[in-house]
């Protein structure tokens, strides 16, 4: 069964030095994501990874690529724990997002749900957690699994709310990770919620 999941976010691009929303967008790392890709791959190998699993956008994928050169580790691709859809609002910074949707973003930064073609909260949480279920079923009889999970900050944040039985579309989120950060998540046996969140936003 898993001991562990590490819940694992890609380096630095461009548009996160931008402050610009990547969202379902694919946008590779840049130079500091890859050297944070490398220096954070150091780390976690020392955690005794058994398992890696990726987003499908490059820049989850070429970070969890340093992993599995440390590991010699195979990474499985799962779409389900990508980030978080933005809709219209990829590419754009805050400002250029009140140009077009002034009320969307005072929700959304008042935590609320901004609506128009932004997915959910609730939405994203769910198919993280979806994924989490379906690895700890395939992982059930394996020892002391440890399995890293790359993915992005709001997928993270929500899956963490959904896994620990909070509605993320209800409640305020979970502070940002910041870029190469992790998440620990354990599982508490016969106990609800299922896991318990150990340790947010490591390095």
């Amino acid at each position: 069964m898993i001991s562990r999941i590490i819940l694992w976010r890609h380096g630095q691009t461009d548009l996160n030095r931008q402050r610009r929303l990547q969202g379902s967008s694919d946008y590779p790392l840049n130079d500091t994501g890859i050297a944070q890709a490398k220096a954070a791959a150091k780390k976690i190998a020392d955690l005794g990874p058994t398992h890696i699993v990726s987003s499908d956008l490059s820049r989850a994928y070429d970070t969890a690529a340093r992993l599995a050169r440390r590991t010699d580790l195979e990474i499985v691709v799962d779409p389900r724990v990508q980030e978080r859809s933005f809709g219209s609002w990829e590419g754009l910074t805050a400002d250029e997002i009140a140009e077009v949707d002034r009320e969307g973003l005072t929700k959304w930064r008042a935590g609320q749900e901004p609506g128009g073609d932004v997915e959910t909260r609730e939405a994203c949480g769910r198919r993280v957690v979806e994924s989490i279920a379906d690895w700890s079923g395939r992982l059930a009889d394996h020892d002391d699994a440890v399995l890293v999970i790359v993915s992005h900050g709001g997928a993270i944040s929500n899956g963490i709310m959904s896994l620990l039985g909070t509605n993320p579309s209800l409640s305020q989120p979970l502070a940002g990770m910041d870029n190469c950060h992790w998440a620990v998540l354990a599982p508490q046996a016969n106990r609800t919620p299922a896991w318990r969140l150990m340790a947010y936003n490591l390095n």
